[in-house]
């Protein structure tokens, strides 16, 4: 089973804006989700006036939680995208290539009926369009989207995308796909919506002249967070305890300035890492001390069931001679000694 959606939207933007808004909308605010965006390919055309594009866009995604296991484990996804600019630009002599065919048919009439009404009063076609699909994970589910994106005849200013997504799935039986291809379907509304609001958003910021207030404050991507510049005083006082720190691990324990040097480099590097989130894998010395710290939880486990070993004979032992109970079989011994303690000491005579 396939389960389609057509979707359209109009852009107060114009076509040429979109164009370019549409070959830089990565990354955005509303494009967290895309890791990366590489362009594989790229050709134009002259005969046709088409620029052709090939890109490999990589994205993170949710499964749901009844996926197999197989797919839970899976976060991302490799998605192939091909478009086509075809702007209408001039022919080497400067004349617009307007369309003279003549329809000798019905059929032919109502073709050049349809072309002409996509084609501005000037002769010149300008279109965009898109179609993508993911190559990946095809097995649990495949979406097709296809875009074409006009500007308005009445408006030469606005621009107007149709999307037209199909979404199909053939893992295991029929319920089974069908649930796959609902839930596909059901994502694609907000994927669309974010989709269009982040390339008005990059539209915008193309709009807008650089030099505004606006586009310096609050531009498409978060920059990297440097550490501000130290004053000259802090980098003295650093100077003199970064020495101090080597000559004493130098003296504590016998490491030269170059390796205590390095060491504080990689610690920086974790302690930084750590903030950050991202993940650090463990070094030498920290596995080193990772076994240390369960050699000694196991010492400490051993003495206390020593301990408690200990700890129940002598209360064994103490029972068994007050009362003769519980007193060790394997020891004969103490088993008669608690048995027949023997005649009962004579007090001192009247």
């Amino acid at each position: 089973m396939v389960l389609t959606s057509e979707t359209s939207h109009t852009f107060p933007i114009p076509f040429p804006y979109i164009v370019l808004a549409h070959n830089q909308r990565y990354p955005s605010p509303y494009g967290r989700h895309i890791l990366s965006s590489d362009v594989i390919s790229r050709s134009f055309h002259p005969d046709t006036n088409v620029l052709r594009t090939t890109r490999l866009v990589l994205k993170r995604g949710k499964v749901p939680r009844w996926a197999p296991r197989v797919i839970q484990k899976i976060d991302t996804t490799w998605v192939l995208e091909e478009s086509e600019i075809e702007m209408g630009l001039v022919e080497p002599d400067g004349i617009t290539p307007v369309r003279e065919a003549a329809p000798s048919s019905s059929s032919a009439a109502e073709t050049a009926d349809t072309e002409a009404a996509s084609v501005p009063p000037s002769g010149i076609k300008r279109e965009l369009r898109t179609r993508s699909r993911n190559i990946d994970r095809t097995e649990f589910m495949e979406v097709f989207e296809w875009q074409v994106f006009r500007p308005l005849p009445e408006d030469t200013l606005a621009t107007e995308v149709n999307t037209l997504s199909r979404v199909t799935s053939e893992f295991g039986f029929w319920p089974v796909s069908h649930r796959i291809e609902a839930f596909g379907l059901s994502k694609l509304p907000r994927s669309i919506e974010g989709a269009r609001l982040g390339l008005q958003f990059v539209a915008d910021l193309l709009l807008r002249p650089s030099t505004s207030a606006a586009f310096l404050s609050s531009g498409p991507l978060k920059p990297y967070q440097f550490d501000p510049v130290p004053s000259a005083f802090s980098l003295r006082i650093r100077a003199r305890l970064d020495e101090a720190r080597s000559k004493w691990a130098e003296h504590e324990h016998g490491i030269s300035p170059g390796e205590a040097e390095l060491r504080e480099i990689a610690e920086s590097e974790r302690a930084e890492s750590r903030r950050r989130g991202w993940r650090y894998g463990p070094t030498q010395e920290e596995e080193r001390e990772d076994e240390e710290a369960r050699r000694r939880l196991r010492a400490w486990r051993d003495r206390w069931a020593a301990s408690f070993r200990q700890g129940r004979t002598r209360f064994r032992e103490r029972v068994c001679a007050m009362t003769g109970l519980l007193c060790d079989a394997k020891d004969p011994a103490a088993a008669v000694g608690a048995a027949d303690p023997g005649p009962e000491p004579r007090g001192p005579a009247p």
